[in-house]
C-alpha cells in the first residue's frame, strides 16, 4: 500500500481524538482531583478550540497555503501532546490542568484544519470514502481504549494522539494543491466578505440541526437512562457504531457517486428517533440497546457532519474548506453553549418541563431534517462551475453572461427536441455538476435523474457527460461571431 493511501487511513486517529478528548479527564492519573476542579476549567479546551477556529475562518480565506504545512503541523502538534501528557499525569493543581486544556485546545483545533485542508484536496468520492474508512478504524479505536485496563487508557490515548499528528508532519505538502479562490482579495475588507459569503452557504436548516441535536443530547444527559447492564451497552455501542460505518463504506462502493445532504442525513434520522422510541422501554435487552442507539447517534453526528459540511460546499462549487471549518466552527460554538444550557434547564425546571422542551427538541430535530430532505435550490446557481462566485456588484457582464447561458441553454434543448424535465437536467449537466447534485437541486429520485441523463445522451449522440460538455463548448465556440 503506498503512503498517499495510508495517510488518509490514518484519518481515524484524528477522528479518534475527536471523540476521546470528551472522556479523557477520567484516564488522568488525577481524575479525582479533576472532578473537583471549577466547572470552567472543563470547558477550556472547547472554548479554546472554537476560538482558534474562529480564528482561522478569518486567515484561511487568504493566507491558507501559510497556515497549513508540515511546520505548522509539527508545532501545533506538540502543544497537543503536550497538554494531553500534562492533563494524564501532571494536572495535580487546577492552575496546570487549566494550562492543559489551553494547549489541548489550541493544539487539537489546528490538527483538525490541517487534516481538513487534506481532505479538501481530494476529490469527492476519495474524501468520502476516506472518512467512511477512517470512522470505522476509530470506532475499533474507542471499543480497544474502553476495553483496556484503567492503567492503559492514558498510553493509549497519548498514542493515537501521537497518531493524528505524525502522519502529518511527515506528509508531502508540497504536492496538496490548495484551490486559491480568493486571489483578487488584496485588502482586508474583500476576503472577510468572501468568509461572510461563503458561510451564507450553509443551509439555514443544517444549523437549526446542529442546535436543536446538541441541545437534545445534552438535556438526555440529565434524565436517568434506564438500568442497562455495562458489558452488554459496550457490545451494542460497538456493533451500531462498526455495523453503521460499514454499511456507509459498502453504500459509497455500491452507488458508485457521491450521496446527496438529504441522503447522508437519513441514517442519522432514523438511528435518533428510533433510539427515543424505544428509550422508555422496560426490559434489560430493549432498555440497554435504546440506550446504546441514542448515544451511539452521537458518534454518527459528528462523522455525518464532516461529509455533509464538505458534500455542501462541493454541491454549491464553494470554497469547501472554508465552508467546511466555519461550519465546524458554528456546530463547536452551539455544543459549547448547549451545555450551560441544559445544565440550566435541569436546575430551573421540573422533570416533567424537561420532558416537554425534549420532546419540542426532537420535534425541532425532525424538522430541520425534513427541510433538508425537501431542500430545494434555485435554478441559477450563484456560484460559477470553476467555484469563482458571482459579485453582484460587477456590473451588467454577469447579468449579460447568465442571460446569454440560459438563452445556449434553451436553444440546444429545443434543437434536440428535449423534454421540459429533460432541459432542467440538461441545464445542470452542462454546467458540469453531478448526478448527485441534480437530484438535490431539483429534488428528484436517484433513478428519475438518472434515466434522464441517458435520454440526453442519447438525443446528444454522446456517451456521457465530459462528451456532452466538450460538444457543447464546440457548439458555442461556432456560435461565437
Amino acid at each position: 500500500m503506498s503512503r498517499e493511501n495510508v495517510l488518509p487511513l490514518l484519518f481515524c486517529c484524528q477522528i479518534g481524538t475527536l471523540g476521546l478528548l470528551r472522556q479523557a479527564s477520567s484516564y488522568s492519573l488525577w481524575s479525582a482531583a479533576i472532578e473537583g476542579y471549577p466547572t470552567a476549567t472543563l470547558w477550556l479546551a472547547r472554548l479554546c478550540s472554537v476560538l482558534t477556529l474562529a480564528a482561522l475562518v478569518v486567515l484561511v480565506g487568504r493566507f491558507r497555503d501559510r497556515l497549513f504545512g508540515r511546520g505548522a503541523a509539527a508545532g501545533f502538534g506538540a502543544m497537543l501532546l503536550a497538554g494531553s501528557a500534562l492533563m494524564l499525569y501532571g494536572a495535580a493543581n487546577v492552575a496546570a490542568y487549566a494550562v492543559s486544556q489551553v494547549l489541548v485546545g489550541v493544539g487539537h483545533a489546528w490538527i483538525l484544519a490541517c487534516w481538513a485542508a487534506r481532505l479538501a484536496a481530494m476529490d469527492a468520492a476519495r474524501r468520502n470514502r476516506t472518512i467512511a474508512v477512517a470512522a470505522l478504524a476509530a470506532v475499533l479505536l474507542f471499543a480497544l481504549v474502553g476495553a483496556a485496563p484503567a492503567a492503559a487508557r492514558a498510553p493509549l490515548f497519548l498514542a493515537i494522539a501521537v497518531g493524528s499528528v505524525a502522519p502529518l508532519v511527515g506528509a508531502p505538502w508540497d504536492k496538496v494543491a490548495f484551490p486559491s479562490p480568493v486571489e483578487h482579495a488584496v485588502d482586508r475588507a474583500s476576503w472577510l466578505r468572501y468568509g461572510g459569503e461563503t458561510l451564507r452557504l450553509l443551509p439555514t436548516e443544517l444549523v437549526v440541526l446542529m442546535a436543536s441535536y446538541s441541545l437534545l443530547f445534552r438535556v438526555l444527559v440529565f434524565f436517568e437512562f434506564p438500568a442497562a447492564d455495562p458489558a452488554l451497552l459496550t457490545w451494542c455501542e460497538a456493533l451500531l457504531r462498526g455495523g453503521g460505518m460499514a454499511l456507509l463504506i459498502a453504500y459509497l462502493a455500491r452507488r458508485k457517486f457521491v450521496p446527496s445532504v438529504r441522503q447522508i442525513f437519513m441514517p442519522l434520522l432514523f438511528l435518533t428517533v428510533a433510539g427515543l422510541a424505544i428509550l422508555p422501554a422496560s426490559g434489560r435487552l430493549l432498555a440497554t440497546l435504546s440506550v446504546a442507539m441514542v448515544e451511539s447517534s452521537w458518534t454518527f453526528f459528528y462523522v455525518i457532519m464532516w461529509i455533509a459540511l464538505f458534500e455542501i460546499g462541493r454541491s454549491a462549487r464553494g470554497d469547501e474548506l472554508m465552508l467546511f471549518l466555519g461550519g465546524w466552527t458554528i456546530m463547536n460554538a452551539i455544543l459549547l453553549a448547549a451545555a450551560p444550557v441544559a445544565w440550566l434547564l435541569e436546575t430551573q425546571v421540573s422533570q416533567g418541563a424537561l420532558s416537554m422542551t425534549a420532546l419540542v427538541l426532537v420535534l425541532a430535530y425532525m424538522f430541520s431534517v425534513a427541510l433538508l430532505l425537501l431542500r430545494r435550490r434555485s435554478a441559477t446557481s450563484a456560484l460559477h462551475v470553476d467555484g469563482s462566485r458571482e459579485d453582484a456588484s460587477s456590473g451588467d457582464g454577469a447579468a449579460d453572461w447568465q442571460e446569454e447561458r440560459t438563452q445556449f441553454y434553451q436553444r440546444l434543448a429545443e434543437e434536440k427536441r428535449l423534454t421540459r424535465r429533460e432541459a432542467e437536467v440538461f441545464a445542470w449537466l452542462a454546467q458540469g455538476y453531478s448526478l448527485p447534485a441534480i437530484e438535490e437541486q431539483l429534488v428528484l429520485s436517484h433513478s428519475t435523474v438518472k434515466g434522464h441523463a441517458r435520454s440526453i445522451y442519447r438525443k446528444f449522440g454522446v456517451a456521457g457527460k465530459q462528451e456532452l460538455i466538450a460538444m457543447i463548448d464546440g457548439e458555442r465556440g461556432r456560435s461565437k461571431p
